[in-house]
């Protein structure tokens, strides 16, 4: 799973968010900005199974990629809900998270929308047990 943030990104937002991936037990995801000068090659080096925009701002910086096969651009997805990025990508658009730490509206409409990340990504592979 590859999260874009969008900016700016302040060090309580990235505690917030990496507080909130380890309650809904996801710690494994890979966090960048939207403003990243890199952000396609990350898009294409961590071939993400779900992209999740976390703010209308990451929207935006993942639409200006251009990115091939999109079906549905994240500035046009609804908030919250689940759908088809690429064929084989599916795509979620968070609420921005920053006045979700100073506004309990705002933490709500962000923790329904982020609560549906548990339910989109397949279960974790099991630790390989030794056979002996």
């Amino acid at each position: 799973m590859m999260l874009v943030l969008e900016d700016p990104v302040s060090p309580r937002v990235l505690d917030a968010l990496r507080r909130s991936l380890a309650a809904v037990e996801l710690p494994e995801a890979y966090l960048t900005h939207a403003s990243s000068p890199s952000l396609l090659e990350e898009l294409y080096a961590v071939d993400p199974s779900l992209l999740v925009a976390v703010g209308p701002g990451a929207a935006h910086g993942i639409d200006r990629l251009e990115y091939p096969l999109v079906r549905l651009r994240f500035s046009e997805a609804p908030e919250g809900e689940p759908f088809l990025w690429t064929g084989g990508t599916p795509g979620l658009r968070l609420p921005p998270l920053a006045p979700a730490l100073e506004s309990e509206p705002a933490k709500r409409r962000f923790w329904r929308a982020f609560l549906t990340l548990p339910r989109l990504l397949p279960e974790a592979p099991r630790a390989f047990r030794s056979v002996t």
